[in-house]
C-alpha cells in the first residue's frame, strides 16, 4: 500500500501527539491531594474500588481509541492506493477498405461487407478504416479503434448496397424476388444515395488507381511510423471510365514503397484482371474472384496471417483502498463514544 499525500501524516500526527500532551499536562490544584476529609473509609470500599477500577479501564479505553481513530482518519486523508503496473501486448496493425462504389460492384461490396464484420469482431486494439470512391474518394472512417461505430457503417453501406442493386435490378427489367420487391416498395432514397456523397464528378467514373493511393494516404502516420503493418483491402472491378492521374500499377508501387499490402476482391465481370490482379500481387497481398466460394474466407485467413507488429504499452492503475480504514474507523469511534459515556470523559 502507498500513499499519495504522505505530508498529511508527517504534519498530523506530531500536531494530533502535541494537542494531547498539552491536554495531560495540564493539572488540577487538588489532583495528588485528598479532596474530602476522611476519605480512606471510602477509598477501601470494595465497591469504590470496583467502580475505580472500570473508571481507569473504559478512561483509558476511550482515549485509545480516539487516538487510534484519528490515526485512522489522517491515513485516509493521506489517500491510501495500491499502485499495480500492467504491461500489455497490442497488435499494432491498421487495415483500411478501399470500395469502389460504382454500381457494378455493387454485389461484390454487398457479400464482402457481411464477411467484414467477422473481420471487425475479431479485432482486439487494431485500427479500422473505410474509404469508398467512385470519381473522388471519400474517407468515410478514418482509422479506428470504435468498432461499434464501424459496425454501424458497415450496416449502412449493407442497406445502400442492396438499394441500389433493387434498383439496378428493376430498371434492367430483371426479375425481382420476394424480399427484392418488399425493398423496392419501402425504396429509401437518402440509403440509396448514402454510397454517392461525395464520390461523383462529370470527369468520368471508378478511377481505380486514384482510389487506392487516397486510401494510401489515409494512413495519419504513415510517414512518422513505418514500422506500424498495414493492409489494405480493395474491391473494384477495374472498369476505368475517364482519366485518372494514378494508374492502378503505379498506386500499387506507392503501397509497395511505403510497405502497405493490398488484398483485391474482384468480380467475374473484371476488367483487364492480368493488369489488375498483378498490380495487387506486387505489393505482397493477395487476389480473390467472389466466383470462388472460399473466396472471402480465405482473404479474412489471409488477413489474420498476415504480421502484425506487437507493441508493449506499460500501464500504471491506482486503486484506492479506504474501506478497511473506513471500517476500523466506524469501529474506533463507535467505542470511543461508548465508553466515553461511561466515565463522562
Amino acid at each position: 500500500m502507498e500513499l499519495v499525500y504522505p505530508l498529511v501524516l508527517y504534519i498530523g500526527i506530531p500536531g494530533v501527539f502535541l494537542l494531547f500532551l498539552i491536554r495531560f499536562k495540564k493539572k488540577d490544584t487538588y489532583r495528588k491531594g485528598n479532596k474530602v476529609a476522611n476519605a480512606d473509609f471510602v477509598e477501601e470500599n470494595p465497591y469504590y474500588k470496583k467502580l475505580m477500577r472500570q473508571y481507569k479501564i473504559f478512561g483509558s479505553i476511550a482515549i485509545f481509541s480516539l487516538l487510534l481513530s484519528t490515526w485512522a482518519s489522517l491515513v485516509m486523508m493521506s489517500r491510501p492506493v495500491e499502485v499495480e503496473t500492467v504491461t500489455e501486448e497490442i497488435r499494432n496493425r491498421d487495415i483500411f477498405i478501399c470500395m469502389d462504389i460504382s454500381g457494378s460492384v455493387d454485389e461484390t461490396n454487398l457479400e464482402l461487407v457481411d464477411h467484414l464484420r467477422t473481420v471487425v469482431q475479431e479485432l482486439d486494439g487494431e485500427r479500422f478504416g473505410i474509404t469508398i470512391f467512385n470519381a473522388r474518394s471519400v474517407l468515410l472512417i478514418p482509422l479506428t479503434t470504435d468498432y461499434e461505430y464501424i459496425m454501424e457503417m458497415l450496416d449502412d453501406l449493407e442497406r445502400s448496397f442492396k438499394e441500389s442493386l433493387v434498383m439496378t435490378k428493376y430498371y434492367d427489367g430483371e426479375e425481382l424476388t420476394a424480399k427484392e420487391y418488399e425493398i423496392l416498395m419501402n425504396f429509401d432514397y437518402e440509403k440509396y444515395y448514402f454510397k454517392y456523397g461525395g464520390t461523383l464528378s462529370d470527369v468520368g467514373s471508378s478511377f481505380i488507381g486514384d482510389g487506392l493511393a487516397t486510401c494510401l494516404y489515409n494512413f495519419s502516420d504513415l510517414e512518422t511510423n513505418p514500422d506500424r503493418a498495414r493492409i489494405i483491402i480493395m474491391t473494384t472491378d477495374n472498369e476505368l471510365n475517364g482519366e485518372p492521374l494514378l494508374t492502378i500499377q503505379e498506386a500499387a508501387d506507392l503501397c509497395t514503397k511505403h510497405d502497405v499490402k493490398v488484398f483485391g476482391v474482384a468480380p467475374d465481370h473484371i476488367m483487364d484482371e492480368e493488369i489488375f490482379k498483378n498490380a495487387i500481387l506486387s505489393t505482397g497481398g493477395g487476389y480473390y474472384k467472389t466466383s470462388d466460394e472460399n473466396a472471402y474466407k480465405q482473404l479474412v485467413n489471409d488477413i489474420k496471417a498476415t504480421d502484425a507488429t506487437i507493441i508493449e504499452r506499460t500501464e500504471t492503475i491506482i486503486y484506492d483502498q479506504p474501506e478497511v480504514l473506513f471500517v476500523v474507523l466506524v469501529l474506533l469511534m463507535g467505542m470511543y463514544f461508548a465508553f466515553s459515556r461511561k466515565v463522562k470523559l
